[in-house]
């Protein structure tokens, strides 16, 4: 393994304390399981896992009456209990629920669960482990994107659950391949840090800092504090003072190379591009701040692009306003470079997905069609690897620049592209009168659907402007917006509601320091038509940043 550490006095303190941890366990010096547990790491290394779960048939019907819909509120899930036989191995009383949520199946599909050796048979142990998630992998037909991402972020000074491929069978059904990942709780949190006093936070599906995030573990789970206070220093509107105080309670570090990571990787339903999938542990030794990744199964391009901007409008507040910070961004930059030359090297990333799929492919030997299906996903894991090696190495040689502003500090936007809301609008691009026209076009009720683009700013007070109408949307609507403008990550309910002829849009913000910001034309309502003038639509700088009170931040 590279010692990135040796090239970078950035990661020292993160990797060394890695590498402590890891010299530990070599040496069987770990004392952070009950006596004679081991770490499991041969349920990640050794021959790939066959698990027979049986479900007797009321938990089976307990399962089936459970339904989780896409965007919807999650029912609450029910435990079932369950024997799990893995070769002469049996472990009674599992608790298992299903899981997902846009990737969720029922129980007589192919479903994702989670198994809880302890919570039904205290000190029971699975490998030395008390929970274990599987995942139906539906989005990764390699099965291997999980155990290669947390590898790698583990072999770059971040900690990660491990992850490993799995036949699972339940009640005698195939249900081919499954991705078994370690739980996110005590135990993980034990292997990794000094102390396990403090809260790990779950970020769930969509739920940034500033949100009520579930505790998984942790002493004082109801003082959150810990997040208060990291809130407070990403509030900070002064991009200098705000990154002294990111400082002081985030381990900054570990942070860029945990967002450089998800960049190289495309890992856009993570945190720092999409504020989702995260884990967040307080580490009370050095009372920092520390994240960790998630959901791990669409890399390089998968629902996305393997060229995606290295620095995109950033959706998770930490990493949107470490990275406007100059300085934050600077090293975000010269941590993605390092890595390129080291660690992510195409090479060095091939070796790691043959390395893995050798050791799933005998498993997979009674199942040519598996093995087909397998290999094709391979290859194409590989292929984008290569796309996305080509494209960070583009974009570090031509690096994003803010977008120049004309004599009266204004400019006319372009490059718009369309995104569906969860209730899909369509999209059309026409002219008309010589006017060319971005258009978004409802269908069922509450329809939403956007046209965006993203410059990065300097910093200053912006408007942001243009001309825009609506059709055939009828008039009092509840919770009706009609078409309005705005920037990602942020709301507003002003907005044309009545069929009428086009009409001035406004939606003034600030940015602090250099930011990357994705520009919004958005219609959301029921049936109906949002129109928006290209030709109209510019950006202009008004002034700097609106005064704050720096105290209200401190």
């Amino acid at each position: 393994m590279v010692n990135l550490a040796a090239n970078d006095p950035d990661m020292k303190s993160c990797f060394n304390l890695r590498m402590l941890w890891l010299a530990g366990m070599m040496a069987g010096a770990c004392g952070v399981f009950a006596k004679d547990e081991p770490a499991g790491d041969e349920l990640f290394t050794g021959p790939v896992p066959r698990l027979q779960i049986e479900i007797p048939a009321e938990g089976m019907k307990t399962l089936r009456d459970y339904k989780q819909v896409w965007r919807e509120t999650r029912p609450e899930r029910i435990d079932v209990q369950a024997t799990v036989r893995e070769g002469g191995k049996v472990y009674t009383n599992v608790a298992v629920h299903l899981k997902g949520s846009f990737s969720f199946q029922p129980i007589d599909g192919k479903p994702s669960l989670t198994l809880n050796f302890e919570k039904f048979a205290p000190g029971q142990r699975f490998h030395g482990l008390t929970k274990i998630h599987l995942n139906n992998s539906v989005q990764d037909p390699s099965y291997l994107c999980e155990s290669f991402a947390r590898e790698l972020f583990q072999s770059v000074g971040v900690p990660s659950p491990r992850a490993t491929p799995a036949l699972v069978k339940i009640n005698g059904r195939e249900h081919g391949v499954s991705v078994l990942i370690e739980g996110a709780n005590k135990l993980f949190v034990k292997r990794h840090f000094e102390s396990a006093k403090g809260n790990l936070y779950d970020g769930g599906s969509g739920g940034d800092v500033t949100k009520a995030l579930e505790t998984d573990s942790g002493e004082n789970p109801d003082d959150r504090s810990d997040l208060t206070n990291l809130v407070n220093a990403v509030r900070v509107p002064n991009p200098e003072t705000r990154f002294t105080r990111m400082a002081k309670v985030l381990d900054v570090d570990e942070f860029i190379t945990f967002a450089a990571t998800e960049a190289v990787l495309v890992h856009w339903d993570g945190y720092a591009i999409g504020c989702n999938n995260y884990r967040l542990f307080h580490d009370v030794v050095r009372d920092k701040m520390v994240f960790i990744p998630h959901g791990l199964d669409q890399l390089f391009g998968v629902s996305s692009s393997p060229t995606l901007s290295i620095t995109p409008a950033f959706k998770g507040l930490v990493a949107k306003q470490l990275f406007s910070v100059p300085e934050g961004r600077r090293r975000y930059l010269a941590r993605i470079a390092r890595l390129s030359t080291n660690e992510f090297r195409v090479e060095a990333l091939h070796a790691r997905v043959d390395k893995l799929a050798a050791r799933l492919r005998p498993a997979l030997a009674e199942h040519p069609e598996w093995r087909d299906e397998f290999d094709e996903a391979v290859a194409a894991l590989k292929s984008r690897i290569v796309m996305r090696s080509k494209s960070v190495a583009l974009q570090l040689q031509n690096p994003k620049r803010p977008v120049p502003l004309a004599d009266d500090n204004s400019v006319r936007l372009g490059a718009w592209s369309f995104k569906a809301g969860t209730r899909a609008a369509t999209s059309a691009r026409s002219f008309t009168n010589n006017r060319q026209i971005l258009q978004v076009t409802g269908r069922v009720p509450e329809s939403s659907g956007a046209w965006r683009t993203s410059v990065l700013l300097d910093e200053g007070h912006y408007e942001f402007t243009g001309l825009a109408r609506v059709e055939k949307l009828p008039p009092n609507t509840p919770g009706t917006n009609g078409v309005i403008l705005r920037i990602s990550g942020e709301r507003s309910t002003k907005g044309i509601t009545q069929p009428a002829d086009w009409a001035k849009l406004s939606y003034e913000f600030d940015v602090s320091g250099l930011m990357d910001v994705e520009l919004i034309c958005e219609y959301r309502g029921p049936e109906g038509t949002g129109f928006f003038d290209v030709g109209t639509l510019k950006l202009i700088r008004t002034g700097p940043p609106s005064p704050k009170e720096e105290a209200a931040a401190q």
